[in-house]
């Protein structure tokens, strides 16, 4: 069984409110939990940047859902490739908003993983994140 990692990163739809977002965000922990997928997705400020990676089978299904998810808009896709071993044992998420500003995103903590991607892929993927925490 192949493994394999996407990341991407999207806008949320411009109806989309934080009820809705709290939706995501907790089914999106709950469903790739029990499904086996690790990674983590982030959102802030009408942006979602999101790294799967698990059986390919499963994480090409998950993510092609996400491509139809009326949520999401301009999403642009960093990366889609098989990996040799999973870099997150756990799924996480985090919501930064104009309401949650006290809390602080731990940029290491998902930095820490990028040290198997291929150089472009760790590049790609560390600016978009210091654009969420920033």
């Amino acid at each position: 069984m192949k493994r394999w990692a996407i990341c991407y990163v999207s806008s949320a739809s411009p109806a989309i409110e934080e009820t809705d977002i709290n939706e995501v965000l907790s089914w999106t922990q709950y469903w790739n939990t029990d499904h086996n997928i690790t990674g983590f997705l982030l959102y802030s400020e009408g942006n979602f940047f999101q790294v799967l990676e698990g059986d390919e089978l499963k994480v090409k299904d998950v993510f092609q859902k996400i491509e139809k998810d009326r949520r999401h808009r301009n999403l642009f896709k960093i990366f889609n490739r098989e990996i040799k071993q999973d870099q997150y044992d756990e799924y996480s998420c985090e919501f930064l908003s104009k309401y949650n500003e006290s809390e602080e995103l731990n940029e290491n903590y998902y930095l820490q993983y990028l040290k198997n991607l291929d150089h472009s892929s760790q590049t790609a993927v560390r600016n978009i994140l210091k654009a969420f925490v920033d």
